[in-house]
Parts: structure tokens; C-alpha cells; sequence
């Protein structure tokens, strides 16, 4: 049983059981470093005259490098292959769910979400089946989290245009 709200959204996910150790890479890859050296400085107190939004733009470019320089030097998709693939069609804050019968009661799995806003973009989650359609998210990165949650309100806006639109 889903005791989340969920919103009509899609969302492709692909998935497969977890298994420990495997893909903790993803979780901490290259995002979180500039982010751990930045949470640093700030504790030290180096960051206090600098302006926070040249900060930011500055991180953000610094992670894009750092992506591309990652597929430059692999020539390849820099994730594992997993074994199922599946759409959402229904997502909130704390999960999502699935139009199909695609999982197993009570398993962990480890999956990736395929955001489709304005840049494409994969976050890494461990999720746990409800029942053979709905998943709770379990473990998520701190920053993948607020893109997540983004996408979700995202989601919600469209849902509620549609609404509207219909009445």
C-alpha cells in the first residue's frame, strides 16, 4: 500500500535487485566532490566575502566539466548496464509507480530515474517494492534529492495546467 501522494507524471526508470556495493560509485561519483570541498570551505569560513551566486554558477560549471571530461575519456555510457527497464507513470516525493507488474514485494533495488526536464539527467536511487507496482525511494544523494524533488513539483504543476485546462 502507498502511503505517499503520488502525481500523473512519466518518468523512464531502469532498475534491477541490489546488490551491495555494486553501484555505490554512482552515489558519491564526481557531483559530490566540489560539493564536500565547498561544505568545507564554508565551515572554515573562507567563502564569507565571496558571492554566493558566483559560487554557485562556478560549481555548477565545475560539475558539468567534470561530467564531460568523464564521457570524453570513456567514449561510452558511463553506467552499467541494468537488467529491467520500466515507465513510471505516477511519481511523488517519497516514490513512484508503475502502470505494470514489473516488482517483487518487499525487494531493495537499485535504480536510475531518467528526468526529462530541460537537461537530461539520471539520479541514482535504492528503492524498496511496496507491492508489484508502487517503490519507496530508500537512499538518494543530498543533491539528487532536491533535483528529484524539483521534478516531482514539476510534475505537479503540469498535472495541475491539465486540470484546469479540462474544467
Amino acid at each position: 500500500m502507498v502511503d505517499f501522494r503520488l502525481i500523473d507524471s512519466s518518468l523512464r526508470v531502469d532498475f534491477e535487485p541490489f546488490t551491495e556495493g555494486k553501484f555505490e560509485n554512482e552515489f558519491y561519483g564526481s557531483r559530490s566532490g566540489i560539493d564536500e570541498w565547498l561544505s568545507f570551505e564554508r565551515a572554515k569560513g573562507d567563502s564569507e566575502n565571496s558571492d554566493p551566486l558566483t559560487i554557485k554558477l562556478l560549481v555548477e560549471v565545475y560539475k558539468k566539466l567534470e561530467e564531460l571530461t568523464t564521457l570524453l575519456r570513456e567514449h561510452r555510457d558511463p553506467y552499467l548496464p541494468l537488467e529491467r527497464a520500466a515507465v513510471a507513470t505516477k511519481v511523488g516525493f517519497e516514490g513512484f509507480c508503475f502502470d505494470s507488474d514489473c516488482l517483487s514485494a518487499g525487494e531493495t533495488y537499485f535504480g536510475r530515474l531518467n528526468l526529462n526536464i530541460s537537461l537530461k539527467r539520471v539520479i541514482p536511487v535504492q528503492f524498496e517494492a511496496l507491492d508489484a507496482r508502487a517503490a519507496k525511494i530508500t537512499r538518494i544523494a543530498p543533491n539528487d534529492e532536491k533535483e528529484w524533488s524539483h521534478f516531482v513539483a514539476q510534475s505537479e504543476i503540469i498535472a495541475i495546467r491539465k486540470a484546469k485546462g479540462h474544467e
